[in-house]
């Protein structure tokens, strides 16, 4: 199945889309998809709440209201979405690393009142295409309806260092590798699927999604790693490129 909706990793049809609490954990392009996540249910007339758990970054396009120091922040959250049918939610701005800081889940629990969705990036990965968890990690709040884990195709067949994995050290330690070793299918999804891994913190009830980005970069390692993800999970596993538009479910039948 082949889509340019980026939505349809949630579901296909938008009505079911509507009251959803969506967190995207990982590395290898979480803005870019909650942009176009974003971007896409706007479209879809969705009025849409975007935030974050962790440290991010400011979308110039989103109207931002900033929670600190902000009693009546959410009627200035619903005039955002009166306005413009998005607002985008921090709770203060970190001028020295010029990034916005996330709010709590108990805020998100409020937010989610005042829009068809909420889209939480609730992972940092510093740019890189994976990482390993700290135990506090990922903040996803424990009413998520749907948590999508992305990871990227290009770090398939790299060697495990820093520039490629955040938190490298720990990530050797954790599977007993050396720094240098070969980032294989098999290592990278037992790390996307260990619930001592990104499965860490997700809601038991939860949908959990796969989605692999940036195939155009590394199509066969994506396909690889496609492969080995549906052959070990039951959970969804999509693999494409949101530089391309291009997504695509991965099954058991597929030919990809």
């Amino acid at each position: 199945m082949h889509s340019t909706n980026f939505y349809s990793l949630v579901h296909d049809d938008v009505q079911k889309i509507r009251r959803q609490t969506v967190a995207i954990i990982g590395g290898g392009g979480k803005s870019s998809l909650l942009k176009r996540l974003a971007r896409e249910l706007l479209e879809e007339h969705l009025r849409v709440i975007v935030t974050s758990t962790t440290k991010f970054q400011a979308f110039p396009k989103m109207r931002l209201v900033l929670q600190k120091n902000n009693p009546a922040y959410l009627k200035e959250v619903e005039a955002r979405l009166d306005e413009a049918q998005i607002a985008l939610v921090a709770s203060d701005y970190h001028k020295a690393k010029s990034r916005l800081l996330g709010v709590d889940t108990a805020t998100i629990s409020q937010l989610k009142k005042h829009a068809d969705i909420v889209l939480i990036e609730a992972d940092g990965s510093r740019q890189r295409g994976l990482k390993t968890h700290r135990d506090y990690e990922p903040v996803i709040p424990k009413y998520t309806k749907t948590v999508i884990i992305i990871c990227s195709a290009d770090i398939v067949g790299e060697s495990l260092g820093d520039d490629k994995v955040h938190r490298a050290e720990l990530f050797a330690r954790k599977w007993k590798l050396s720094l240098g070793a070969i980032l294989t299918p098999e290592i990278i999804a037992r790390e996307l699927l260990s619930p001592h891994g990104y499965m860490r913190n997700v809601p038991i009830k939860a949908k959990v999604i796969i989605f692999i980005n940036k195939s155009d970069r590394n199509s066969v390692g994506g396909k690889l790693l496609a492969e080995r993800l549906v052959n070990g999970t039951d959970f969804p596993v999509f693999l494409g490129s949101l530089k391309r538009g291009r997504l695509e479910r991965v099954t058991l039948n597929s030919t990809i």
